[in-house]
């Protein structure tokens, strides 16, 4: 059963899937498209090994995946919107051999222990209730050996940077989402405090340790864009 939070995923996420694949770029100055990429280089897969791709949104890092490592792709979402442009997507690009979708949730994949050689996670956190059990759902899945990576937004370190992201976040997010849709407005109203609330309650160091405390000791993180994105990733014992 969805908990509240994944409920409003769901709604904000179904409201604008039609315009997904475009207007995250046009917002984040194409940062989006870099951060995706290198979300993606940091998985250690190789030819038909299967990745599970969560929060797979429209399957932009689920085809990503696919195209450079030729690796067998699950993708995995709560917005049946955003699976709907996510299978239009596949089959435009070629890809339905190599990548197929699923609807599900973070916190109890419908998938067994070590199922998966990689596993990609996407804009989650602010989404879920209880941060440490997803994790530790997510790791379940992973084979021994096999990487996590994990993309979220950041708060920026530096004092000079901050202070525009938030007018940034705060102001010019809400009203250039309103001028795409009421779906956009919604997800730029909520976005950036969501982000402070994530940080505020599971800070980058509180997180790596979590990492290391659910078997990926290796954890390593890296800033982009300023610090406006993160990028985690580490290595399952075993």
């Amino acid at each position: 059963m969805a908990c509240g939070s994944n409920q409003h995923a769901r709604r904000l996420f179904d409201g604008i899937a039609r315009e997904y694949d475009l207007v995250p770029d046009l917002l984040s100055f194409f940062q989006y498209r870099l951060w995706r990429r290198y979300l993606v280089s940091r998985l250690d897969v190789g030819p038909d090994d299967q990745v599970l791709d969560l929060c797979t949104g429209t399957a932009g890092v689920a085809r990503q995946v696919a195209a450079r490592y030729q690796s067998r792709v699950v993708g995995v979402d709560l917005s049946t919107a955003m699976l709907k442009r996510a299978q239009h997507n596949i089959a435009r690009h070629g890809q339905k051999n190599r990548v197929s979708l699923a609807a599900g949730r973070a916190e109890s994949l419908p998938f067994a222990d070590d199922t998966f050689d990689g596993v990609c996670v996407t804009f989650l956190f602010r989404y879920v209730d209880d941060t440490e059990s997803t994790l530790q759902e997510i790791i379940r899945v992973l084979k021994p050996g096999g990487r996590l990576v994990l993309l979220e937004f950041g708060v920026p370190h530096f004092w000079w940077a901050r202070l525009p992201w938030y007018a940034y976040t705060r102001g010019f997010l809400p009203l250039a989402g309103g001028a795409i849709s009421r779906g956009w407005w919604r997800v730029g109203a909520f976005l950036g405090p969501s982000i402070s609330r994530l940080y505020q309650s599971q800070p980058e160091s509180k997180f790596l340790d979590l990492w290391g405390k659910l078997g990926l000791p290796d954890a390593t993180l890296k800033h982009l864009s300023l610090g406006g994105a993160v990028v985690m990733w580490g290595t399952k014992e075993g």
